[in-house]
């Protein structure tokens, strides 16, 4: 089923599984209906080992879940090493991707949903009350972008850009050692640090853009206060600029 970007491929999928009462109050139980994970993962850019992926899918089979993986980093790995996908572990998994990430195209807004034949028939009514399709000329171009050559092509300059500019920023935090703590992700344009400031994520963030024009991501976006998601998937130079502007407001912030 292609969709008007992954973001209405996940929020069909959840219409169509969970119905109105149903409370989850442990993660995984009996009552489970739907597994909801990111693989590679947002905001962390990390990437479930096998076992792991083996443990989740062996919850779901116990419970009857359906897993919605949503996949739509697969391809962004700086070392090329294409993460395993959910899709054929289990009977019940729906895998949502998109042109939005990996691909760098998030203006055509096409995503998809690859799942069973009968789990794509039960959530296409639902469909019908959106968007019904992406535009013809948005199809078309997907259709370009996703032919096996291009869409190995647009897979490596993503790569490229990665390995360019992940050195830009790690270089950048690890001469804020005093600020920052940060594992390096594995795929995506994304990182996700820890800062040492006592001040709400959220309230960061704003005076960030509101002094330096320079859009931020806080932790508590991801319930997780105390991190900061940071982007490098533009040119170098602005990611430079960027970063510069941070730095000026943490100084200010941290200063003696």
């Amino acid at each position: 089923m292609t969709t008007s970007g992954s973001s209405e491929a996940n929020f069909l999928l959840m219409w169509s599984r969970l119905e109105r009462g149903e409370e989850l109050r442990r993660l995984v139980t009996k009552r489970t209906k739907l597994i909801v994970l990111t693989n590679p993962n947002n905001p962390t850019g990390a990437v479930l080992s096998p076992e792991a992926m083996d443990g989740i899918v062996g919850l779901a089979e116990k419970s009857g879940a359906w897993i919605l993986a949503d996949e739509v980093y697969r391809g962004a790995e700086r070392d090329g090493v294409r993460t395993p996908s959910f899709w054929g572990r289990y009977d019940k998994v729906l895998v949502v991707n998109g042109l939005s990430k990996a691909y760098g195209l998030p203006g055509p807004r096409v995503g998809w949903i690859h799942g069973p034949e009968d789990g794509i028939k039960r959530t296409w009514p639902y469909h019908d009350y959106t968007t019904i399709s992406p535009s013809a000329l948005s199809d078309r171009m997907a259709r370009i972008a996703l032919a096996p050559e291009t869409r190995e092509r647009l897979l490596e300059r993503t790569r490229r850009i990665l390995n360019r500019n992940f050195p830009v920023l790690e270089a950048w935090l690890k001469r804020r050692r005093d600020l920052f703590t940060f594992l390096p992700p594995r795929a995506g344009a994304i990182c996700f640090v820890r800062y040492a400031l006592k001040m709400n994520s959220t309230a960061l963030v704003e005076r960030i853009l509101r002094q330096r024009s320079v859009l931020v991501v806080s932790g508590d976006h991801f319930a997780t206060d105390g991190y900061l998601r940071l982007g490098f998937g533009s040119t170098p130079a602005i990611l430079r600029a960027g970063l510069a502007r941070i730095g000026k407001t943490l100084h200010e912030i941290h200063r003696p």
